[in-house]
């Protein structure tokens, strides 16, 4: 009875670990606009993580050349997907640098987009389309697809160990 209580709390806490472990991955920013605008222009960053589960996350956009310069969310995701949008109504030359996003925990992170504001352009030199899409200019964050084959093969094992686990219980009540 108490090896069958002991593995009972294994399979509960492999549980409670998976539900709360969570995990983000396949990262996606688009940007609404063009990514060369002139100051006083907005623009849009939308990033959008496919979550495992739903859980409370801190998300944040983050300018590169300006470390000072976060803008948090704290939110509690009742849908594994969350979406976050970084609107700037009316940009300046502050606003230049590369912008990321990341959720914590877990720690996910996506590939930085560059956004160059100027004093005067005339033409834009590179534009995006109007529909969301991976940008594919971008080399996706290595940390990032790491993290997202880590969550697979942990997750996988942690099903496994579930699985081999129930029918180890199984077998001994059939037994017993």
């Amino acid at each position: 009875m108490i090896k069958e209580s002991k593995m009972l709390f294994l399979v509960m806490s492999l549980l409670y670990w998976s539900q709360a472990e969570g995990g983000c991955r396949g990262v996606i920013v688009s940007i609404s606009g063009d990514r060369e605008l002139s100051a006083g222009e907005g623009f849009n960053l939308t990033c959008e993580f496919k979550c495992l589960a739903h859980h409370v996350a801190q998300l944040q956009w983050r300018n590169s050349l300006q470390e000072e310069r976060v803008s948090l969310v704290n939110i509690t995701s009742i849908l594994p997907n969350v979406t976050l949008v970084l609107s700037v109504s009316s940009s300046t030359k502050t606003d230049t640098g590369y912008y990321s996003c990341r959720t914590q925990p877990p720690d996910t992170i996506s590939p930085e987009v560059w956004i160059q504001i100027a004093d005067n352009l005339t033409t834009p030199n590179l534009t995006t389309s109007s529909t969301p899409r991976c940008d594919s200019s971008e080399q996706p964050s290595s940390v990032a697809g790491l993290q997202g084959q880590l969550w697979y093969w942990i997750l996988l094992g942690k099903t496994a160990v579930l699985l081999l686990s129930l029918a180890y219980l199984a077998v001994k009540c059939k037994r017993g």
